[in-house]
């Protein structure tokens, strides 16, 4: 892993930024200049110095959208939305704390500032029924009404929606096809201002989404694409199994069954004890959470789900599998893996063998420069397989049948 912050957590996070700018999301120099203030192992300089850098880029913005320029506005909106997401990132650990709710405000904003000066058309996506709350946009090349194939690009962990755009939605919009970037429990504001938390069975908020989805102009109805990242590597392959109105799920990394390798990790004993509910585990898990960055990491996932206590997140966490419903996917899928990837499982191949559609897995490596975290500074490389996979998948799809 390249190193530009001299602290494991930040220095992964800044990463993401750099991946952000080569999607038009930052300024390398910029960002750059912004991690060499940032003190190590310090959360409040981390976010005194996002702080700082978004605020001077939505001041650009709105100085060069008054002179006319649109470009430059719009390069810095997008700026603006990248930092002000830096600012809140170890925040999350308090759905109270006001520099979550202020950075994330202006995030928001940022980023819907940009919007109208984005080549792309945008149908903004908003509804709760069920107890199930969905924030996201549609995204399209142009105004048409022409039917192109969609990728839905559900956030992962810590993502929001306006994230997803730079993460997920340019590279698809590049292609000429649409991108459906959203959010629903434990994600983004639906956790951070509504207060609900993730939920195992996604396919009761991914239904409804491709539902609404249905009902917009320029969506093809035979050529919708499930695209999960990070997290939403669970969510999306969890999703399809119920729902099998998708042309094909791309899942990344491919996540199969949290509670086994939960059990893997904190050994047979252990596991009992976190089986029966032993009142006396918090105390011997406290040592994973020693460090602050890895007790940060702890906090903000049990916010997402709601819990507050190691032990309870765990059990909640082994709720998510697909164990004995992934034959239930019908549509061909793509499982990735990355070398070194902290969110992978180890389960890329015990994944692809639980599936009876067709299956099609790749594992990244760090000497092609596509190591880490959903492919780290790889994404190049990420999406030459992946949108050169679900080209020939949708060519299959759609060829006639001879006889």
């Amino acid at each position: 892993m390249a190193r530009f912050i001299d602290d494991d957590e930040l220095n992964e996070q800044f990463q993401r930024t750099l991946t952000a700018a080569a999607r038009g999301g930052a300024d390398l120099g910029e960002a750059l200049a912004v991690a060499s203030r940032i003190t190590p192992g310090d959360f409040g300089s981390w976010a005194a110095e996002w702080t700082a850098a978004a605020g001077k880029a939505q001041t650009e913005a709105h100085a060069s959208q008054e002179a006319g320029d649109l470009v430059s506005a719009r390069r810095a909106y997008l700026r603006a939305a990248e930092y002000y997401r830096q600012t809140f990132f170890f925040a999350r650990t308090d759905l109270d704390d006001p520099t979550l709710h202020s950075a994330y405000a202006g995030h928001v904003a940022a980023f819907r500032a940009a919007l109208p000066l984005l080549a792309c058309s945008t149908t903004p996506m908003d509804f709760e029924r069920d107890g199930i709350a969905v924030h996201g946009y549609l995204l399209r090349p142009d105004g048409s009404d022409l039917p192109r194939p969609t990728v839905i690009a559900p956030a992962g962990y810590d993502s929001t929606a306006e994230a997803g755009y730079s993460v997920t939605a340019v590279s698809a919009l590049e292609r000429g096809m649409n991108c459906l970037v959203l959010e629903g429990p434990g994600q983004g504001g639906v956790l951070y201002t509504r207060r609900i938390p993730l939920r195992h069975d996604s396919e009761a908020v991914i239904t409804p989404v491709i539902d609404w989805l249905l009902a917009q102009e320029g969506v093809d109805p035979d050529a919708m694409i499930l695209f999960g990242r990070s997290f939403a590597g669970y969510l999306a392959p969890r999703a399809a199994a119920s729902e099998h109105r998708l042309a094909a799920l791309i899942c990344d990394p491919a996540q199969y069954d949290f509670g086994a390798a939960i059990r893997v990790r904190l050994g047979e004993a252990n596991w009992a004890r976190l089986q029966s509910h032993d009142p006396t585990l918090d105390a011997d898990l406290a040592p994973m959470l020693a460090d602050p960055g890895a007790r940060n990491g702890f906090e903000w996932r049990m916010v997402a789900h709601g819990v507050s206590t190691t032990s309870d997140y765990l059990r909640e966490l082994c709720r998510f599998s697909i164990a004995g419903i992934a034959d239930r996917i019908t549509c061909p899928t793509l499982a990735l893996a990355g070398e070194g990837d902290f969110a992978g499982t180890g389960q890329l191949a015990t994944f692809a063998d639980a599936l009876t559609a067709p299956v099609t897995t790749h594992e990244f490596t760090a000497a092609e420069g596509a190591g880490g975290h959903c492919e780290g500074l790889g994404q190049d490389r990420l999406d030459q397989f992946v949108y050169g996979w679900l080209t020939r998948t949708l060519a299959d799809r759609q060829a006639p049948v001879t006889v």
